[in-house]
């Protein structure tokens, strides 16, 4: 029984220890040199070994290496544009653009998936979609909705806001209530 006590824990603490969730359709923002120019060595090693998990398990590791000015942990996870500039895609207006999250772990929250804009850090218009509730821990897997891991957004006609390179992204953004901690995947695009 002890065994299986040691066991039981064990596997509780690796599934803490892996990440959450995080965006791999389409191809999100990835980490890079960049990135640890911007947040330190402390916050590059915590983000590039967990790619799925929460936004503040890199807060716990800001060193003085940290620039606040330059690494926005809670924008776009702090992955900068300059490490993934030739993973701009183009999507004009009325794009349908499929979705699928890598969902580790579920923690009830909320969620959406927007248009930001990379320079004021702000919505553009309403969110594409939304999730009052994400990721309902009380659910067991054959209960998961599915459109919680595959899904789909149509990208509106944005003007000229989303012209050039670097001035927008669709971000995922998920809160987990449960257990207060923050995922989120950009995809930069332009229109």
């Amino acid at each position: 029984m002890s065994r299986l006590l040691s066991a039981l824990s064990l596997c509780a603490l690796f599934v803490s220890v892996l990440g959450h969730a995080v965006v791999t359709t389409p191809t999100p923002r990835a980490i890079g040199s960049a990135n640890q120019a911007a947040c330190g060595t402390g916050v590059y090693n915590s983000l590039k070994s967990d790619k799925t998990g929460p936004i503040e398990f890199a807060v716990a590791k800001i060193d003085s290496g940290y620039n606040a000015a330059a690494c926005h942990l809670y924008f776009c996870r702090g992955l900068q544009f300059d490490d993934n500039k030739s993973n701009t895609r183009k999507y004009a207006a009325g794009t349908v653009v499929p979705f699928h999250v890598d969902l580790v772990a579920h923690h009830t929250g909320r969620a959406n998936v927007s248009i930001v804009n990379l320079a004021t850090q702000k919505t553009i218009g309403a969110p594409l979609l939304v999730w009052p509730v994400y990721a309902n821990e009380s659910l067991g897997p054959s209960q998961w909705p599915k459109n919680e891991t595959d899904f789909s957004v149509t990208v509106p006609n944005l003007g000229s806001q989303c012209a050039t390179a670097g001035a927008c992204a669709i971000q995922w953004w998920w809160y987990a209530t449960s257990n207060k901690q923050t995922y989120q995947s950009c995809v930069d695009f332009t229109q």
